[in-house]
């Protein structure tokens, strides 16, 4: 029985020594550090991957070389961003600002459809990384000019913005960057070229062109940059007050931002700038409508200078009023070529000159049939009798004239509408 006992006891102290030792094996592995301890009685393994930093108590102190691995520097911090990358403090996408000054029109053609104008394109961004670098001045921002702009270009980044419809440069180009403590950049460039436009006749002499610069960002997608504008780009984008062009009147700016479509479903920021100008009515009045009016007298005075006797007979020959007629065709013929040479924009699509051309054809056409029927048959005086034609060439004589005068008016009012 006392054999037994002790073999129980010899079991149960055999099992807390192995509790006490599996609870104690970690703490052995993990070790101390130098320096907690005694120096030289506590050793320790660095983990893989993990760099021992000295103790205080080590400072100046070389490690040997066995352990280069374990004193070895901590790696380099991480490099800074790319000034020249995107700016993405503020988010995505970049809002570019927008605005247009028309310092100057030079020349417009609204035959080719091209224009001369020196502007002034002012963008503006915000780049949080450049504030740090910009220390406040009396102006509150730094500024640089000429060459100095071309050099902070090449440091920062900038939208790359292609002027579309831009045939050529032709004169003075300058630049100015400001950027402010708040990270704002501003970059206003000045430049004179050619550039086309859609020029619509529609309402001559009365139209309104609009002479456009038509901006788009050609390699970031709307998600990464988005041209627009605000109440203060509204307020720079106008004509200069001293600007003039001969034969218009400059009205105001329009802003207009929208998107294009482009490879993959991608879409790209687009801005249109349009100077409207007024054309004045005045000065294609002798050149153009006034022979354009006298052209209608033609037909109306092969009617006019016939006479219907009481015998309901006609006085004048129809092949003398025939060749009136013919006259005044060959007489619109060449006033609409020296028109169209002169004023190529109006030979294509509907406008108030064409409209005129088809009223005096139209009247050349009715007035020649009038002179068959009537002066050359006697159509109407054979199925109607005498008294019937007199009273018919009558009516013609008021009622055509009456009829050409409204028509031409009407064109003119609903193009000046």
């Amino acid at each position: 029985m006392k054999r037994r006992r002790a073999r129980v006891v010899t079991l149960a102290m055999f099992a807390v020594a192995v509790c006490l030792a599996l609870v104690l094996s970690p703490l052995r592995g993990r070790g101390a550090e130098p320096g907690a301890g005694e120096a030289g009685t506590a050793t320790s393994r660095p983990r893989k991957g993990v760099v021992r930093k000295p103790a205080a108590d080590d400072a100046g102190v070389s490690p040997d070389a066995g352990d280069a691995a374990v004193a070895a520097p901590s790696p380099p911090a991480g490099e800074p961003p790319d000034p020249t990358s995107i700016p993405i403090g503020r988010g995505l996408p970049v809002k570019v600002n927008v605005g247009v000054f028309f310092l100057e029109v030079r020349t417009f053609d609204d035959i080719k459809g091209e224009f001369e104008a020196t502007t002034d394109l002012r963008l503006r961004w915000t780049d949080l990384r450049l504030g740090a670098t910009v220390e406040k001045s009396v102006r509150g921002y730094k500024e640089y000019r000429g060459k100095e702009v071309e050099e902070q270009l090449t440091k920062l980044w900038t939208p790359t913005i292609e002027v579309t419809n831009r045939l050529e440069g032709s004169g003075y180009v300058g630049r100015r960057l400001r950027i402010f403590p708040d990270g704002r950049v501003e970059l206003l460039s000045r430049t004179t070229s050619r550039h086309t436009t859609h020029a619509d006749v529609a309402t001559f002499p009365f139209d309104r062109q609009r002479l456009g610069l038509e901006l788009i960002v050609r390699e970031d997608t709307t998600d990464e940059v988005l041209l627009t504008f605000d109440t203060d780009d509204v307020g720079f984008s106008r004509p200069a007050r001293e600007a003039k062009l001969d034969g218009w009147a400059l009205g105001h700016v329009d802003l207009r931002a929208e998107s294009v479509p482009g490879w993959n479903g991608d879409r790209y920021s687009r801005l249109v700038a349009e100077l409207s100008v007024d054309r004045h009515a005045s000065a294609s009045l002798a050149p153009i409508f006034i022979p354009l009016f006298a052209s209608l007298l033609i037909p109306l005075l092969a009617i006019w200078m016939n006479k219907a006797g009481d015998d309901g007979e006609f006085e004048v020959d129809a092949f003398e009023l025939a060749n009136m007629g013919i006259g005044g065709l060959f007489s619109v013929i060449a006033l609409s070529f020296a028109v169209y040479s002169s004023y190529g924009a109006l030979a294509n699509g509907d406008n108030t000159v064409t409209r005129l051309f088809g009223l005096n054809y139209a009247m050349l056409a009715i007035t020649l049939s009038i002179v068959v029927v009537c002066f050359r048959y006697n159509l109407v005086s054979r199925l109607f009798g005498r008294h019937v034609q007199r009273e018919v060439f009558h009516f013609l004589s008021w009622a055509l004239p009456i009829l050409s005068l409204a028509t031409s008016l009407a064109f003119i009012l609903v193009a000046a509408a």
